[in-house]
């Protein structure tokens, strides 16, 4: 996937997904931890609309034993097997990161949750102490293969993911 192939569609959160999902992680993360979670849905023929997030230590109740996120093979056999059961697949990951900086640090260059190209990792600020009503501040990249990434912006026109109202 080249700088000039179209990217990966328009990855669409509800806000009400999204206005759980970062309170959960900021109580799972106790303020000093990373915390993370997979995005569910269905790809169908329109843009993948998240139906459903999932909680690393849902899967892997050991992810956060070393303040950063160790996900280990039993975390993604129960993923699997969520998802065939509910139908749904992985649309995207995403993590906490404290303080501001929602750059990929190197592990995360590393180590890609999902190490298919084009899926969508997303990085939000300080152990998730912020705006559960909006993308401000959260860091968003596409997988393009050989541990090489794409940043896109949060919002605006080269946006990778949005959130709405349904």
């Amino acid at each position: 996937m080249s700088g000039s192939d179209m990217s990966a569609p328009l990855i669409t959160i509800p806000i009400w997904t999204w206005a759980a999902l970062i309170p959960d992680l900021r109580r799972r993360g106790r303020g000093c931890g990373e915390t993370g979670a997979f995005l569910l849905g269905r790809r169908g023929a329109s843009a993948p609309h998240v139906a459903a997030y999932i909680c690393y230590d849902v899967l892997d109740p050991d992810a956060y034993q070393h303040g950063a996120i160790v996900f280990h093979a039993a975390g993604y056999a129960a993923l699997s097997r969520f998802c065939k059961d509910r139908k749904l697949e992985v649309l995207a990951d995403l993590h906490t990161h404290p303080g501001r900086w929602v750059g990929q640090s190197s592990i995360d260059q590393r180590n890609p949750m999902i190490p298919e190209i084009g899926h969508t990792a997303i990085i939000v600020p300080n152990y998730a102490n912020t705006s559960r009503w909006s993308l401000d501040g959260v860091g968003v990249y596409e997988y393009l293969g050989r541990f090489q990434w794409k940043t896109h912006q949060a919002s605006g026109r080269q946006r990778r993911i949005r959130l709405s109202l349904w």
